[in-house]
């Protein structure tokens, strides 16, 4: 029997992230209106993907833009064709940073560019914190102390953790997701949810997450 659903009570990215890692085959189908796509799963990765005209990566990266619609996943279809070689990891990073929009960026920036500032100061000051992002709910990099590529990086994956770890602690009850960290190859990532984006810290290599966690939730307070 299909499994349906709606895009507001489970993203795409949460059902890529799920679908793959049941390493089954499957189809995906999602409609918004008077749009509908396709994804395609087998073995643990994303295979192919389609959209009005466009196939392969581009269709799933506009796809991940979809905030709301309806989906429909049916097991053990093969997909006809396969457009995607990335691993599925990579391909939901790289779709965050496709969904960043500039007009967006430049409202955010006007409006809360001082404030958001103010913050990153007083954030980078707290003791073990070595570097420090903004991100909006919808992937855009608000702001971080070094606007770099990294920075962009780091802030796609604070949203696709952050949002995941809200969704999943909701779904299985586990109460609110206050904070967690993202364990990397030299360095972890500590993550703060707030009201329409994400805090991403860099820890030290000997900085304490909780310590560093409750000294940044003061400083978000205010």
């Amino acid at each position: 029997m299909p499994l349906q659903g709606n895009l507001q009570e489970m993203s795409l990215a949460n059902l890529i992230q799920v679908n793959c890692q049941e390493m089954r085959s499957a189809r995906l189908v999602l409609t918004r209106a008077n749009q509908s796509g396709e994804i395609y799963f087998s073995d643990g990765q994303v295979v192919h993907a389609t959209l009005g005209n466009l196939q392969g990566e581009q269709a799933v990266y506009v796809l991940l833009t979809w905030d709301e619609g309806t989906f429909i996943l049916e097991r053990d279809v093969a997909a006809p064709v396969k457009t995607i070689a990335l691993p599925w990891q990579t391909l939901l990073l790289e779709g965050m940073k496709h969904a960043v929009e500039r007009p967006r960026e430049e409202k955010v920036t006007t409006q809360g560019g001082a404030m958001a500032d103010d913050v990153i100061t007083q954030l980078r000051a707290i003791s073990g914190v070595e570097k420090v992002v903004l991100a909006a709910s919808d992937g855009v990099l608000m702001d971080a102390d070094v606007r770099d590529s990294d920075a962009e990086n780091q802030a796609a994956v604070t949203v696709f953790v952050g949002t995941a770890a809200q969704q999943l602690s909701n779904t299985l009850q586990l109460g609110t997701f206050v904070h967690g960290v993202v364990a990397q190859k030299s360095r972890r990532l500590l993550i703060l949810p707030q009201a329409e984006r994400y805090v991403g810290l860099i820890l030290a290599e000997n900085a304490s997450p909780t310590i560093v966690a409750n000294a940044a939730s003061e400083i978000l307070k205010k």
